[in-house]
């Protein structure tokens, strides 16, 4: 009896060890991308994340979507690494099947610094690095960082030395940065301090990769490649107070990524916050685009009474409503027309403003009935002599009507055609719209526009789009010296590709997001210069 006493304990500690062995090795994947995600300084704007593993480097070794997307230089600096480190046989099974994180940080005098996180599923070990010190061109040196083993590691491939240290629970820290990297180890994450909450273990088992946007730290890193209040662009964006998770889906020619985008708080913080509680619609507006256009900012509501209470209620938060009121007061008082009420009766659910390769700025309104409106806009404007043109004589009247997206819209000029409303700040820009319009020479008639537009969600209720051809001389002028000259003449680089959109499409509160940036076709020029 004693005997299978014992012997049933040895059995069931047994089990118990295999159990807790088991599920041990089940829970770690999870767990520790999570536990690395969270040592990443929240100076990080953009975070992109990627399984070491032969296939998803067989997937892209042939394609141009990532060297174009960071830059010959950096994707050179990036393969060196891959070969000296995470696919080293020396270090054989440190980095293997590890999910890697590359960090992307703004930094002093508008240079960008890149971090690489990761764990080991073995501790490295001395003479691991004494054995790779053979490679021809490698040097490793031992560095220290506090209380932290690190080391550097320069190739002659690298055209710069390489820093990293191990943290605790075996996660490993690099950076071409040393000041950097310093700053990732001093960095004492938090529970409140989590700025990125990792894709749901279900779509990232089936992704390719993730991207994780953190909208304030992305607004820091843009303000660095911009000239100063030249960020129309991205309009509402850099002040979202949001982060994204997007898996990574394979495609030959572009780079498309969809998740959610997470609001931190309930209050509305910026502009796009308005579009939260909409439905998405079709997005059709941008069959009136021009081809010219070098961006755009396109809005779509599905119901302009819930629209109207969310930008009031914005532009209170905002202190406007009473510059509002006493306008549309004043406007009444002398016109006898209650603008806003008539043009809320009227509007469409859509609007964009575009910026074309001339830097000339249109919006384009969608109204339900073009006739009726008409004579409301003749009664608060000065018209020209051909009575097809007018001039608002009240200012700031789009912003209050529509909102931040009609800012740069002051006193403009207008023109109705059709059932569209078309608004520029010269009379010259309107001209210009009208001959494309009268022409029907816009971007959806041509061939590799369809084909872009046609991986696109075709409901949404906020999108940016960027023709990269166009926008290049846009750059030229709103990008600082540096990322304008990048911009132009880096090879391979953005003149690569075709065109990008990002749309967000309203979810429960949340936004639904999908980035498309896609290749040009194999027949397509370059950027004009």
């Amino acid at each position: 009896m004693k005997r299978h006493i014992i012997i049933t304990v040895i059995l069931v500690a047994a089990t118990a060890v295999i159990t807790v062995a088991y599920f041990r090795h089940l829970s770690p994947p999870g767990k520790r991308a999570t536990q690395v995600i969270n040592t990443i300084p929240d100076s990080a704007a953009l975070i992109f994340e990627f399984n070491n593993d032969s296939s998803f480097y067989d997937i892209y070794k042939n394609s141009q979507l990532f060297t174009a997307l960071v830059g010959q230089p950096a994707l050179k600096q990036f393969n060196a690494l891959r070969h000296v480190l995470l696919n080293n046989p020396n270090l054989h099974g440190v980095f293997a099947d590890q999910d890697i994180f590359i960090s992307v940080h703004p930094q002093p005098n508008d240079s960008v610094g890149y971090l690489f996180t990761a764990t080991e599923s073995v501790r490295i070990k001395p003479e691991a690095f004494r054995n790779t010190a053979s490679l021809k061109g490698v040097t490793f040196t031992t560095v220290s960082f506090g209380k932290s083993r690190g080391f550097k590691i320069h190739s002659d491939s690298l055209d710069a030395d390489f820093y990293m240290a191990e943290r605790a629970g075996q996660v490993m820290t690099g950076s071409f940065s040393k000041t950097l990297l310093q700053q990732s180890l001093d960095y004492k994450p938090t529970d409140k301090s989590k700025h990125f909450s990792l894709l749901p273990d279900q779509q990232n088992s089936t992704s390719l990769g993730a991207l994780y946007i953190n909208y304030r730290q992305a607004g820091h890193l843009l303000s660095q490649f911009y000239k100063k209040d030249k960020l129309d662009l991205w309009k509402g964006l850099p002040i979202l107070s949001a982060v994204t998770s997007l898996s990574l889906n394979y495609k030959r020619d572009a780079l498309m990524f969809n998740g959610f985008t997470t609001f931190k708080n309930t209050r509305p913080v910026s502009y796009l916050d308005l579009f939260r509680r909409m439905n998405p619609v079709p997005v059709q507006l941008k069959n009136l685009f021009p081809t010219t256009t070098a961006y755009s900012n396109s809005y779509a509501i599905d119901d302009v009474k819930r629209f109207e209470s969310e930008l009031t209620n914005w532009q209170q938060i905002a202190g406007l409503d009473t510059e509002k009121r006493r306008l549309f007061n004043k406007m009444k008082s002398e016109t006898g027309v209650q603008f806003d009420r008539e043009f809320n009766r009227l509007l469409d659910n859509e609007f964009a403003v575009i910026t074309t390769r001339f830097q000339e700025r249109v919006a384009i309104i969608k109204i339900k009935n073009g006739g009726t409106l008409r004579p409301y806009l003749s009664n608060i404007s000065t018209m020209t002599d051909n009575d097809e043109v007018g001039q608002f004589n009240y200012d700031q009247v789009p912003v209050f009507l529509l909102g931040d997206a009609l800012a740069h819209f002051r006193k403009p000029y207008f023109m109705v055609l059709d059932n569209y409303l078309i608004l520029a700040n010269t009379e010259r820009e309107l001209s210009n719209y009208k001959e494309n319009y009268i022409n029907g020479d816009f971007l959806i008639r041509k061939d590799e526009y369809v084909q872009f537009n046609n991986i696109l969600a075709q409901r949404a209720n906020v999108e940016f789009f960027i023709h990269f051809k166009n926008a290049g001389n846009v750059f030229r002028r709103t990008l600082k010296p540096a990322y304008a000259q990048a911009y132009q003449q880096q090879e391979p680089g953005y003149k690569n590709y075709y065109a990008a959109a990002y749309q967000l499409s309203a979810s429960e509160n949340q936004f639904y997001t999908n980035l498309c940036i896609k290749l040009n076709s194999t027949d397509s020029t370059t950027l004009s210069k």
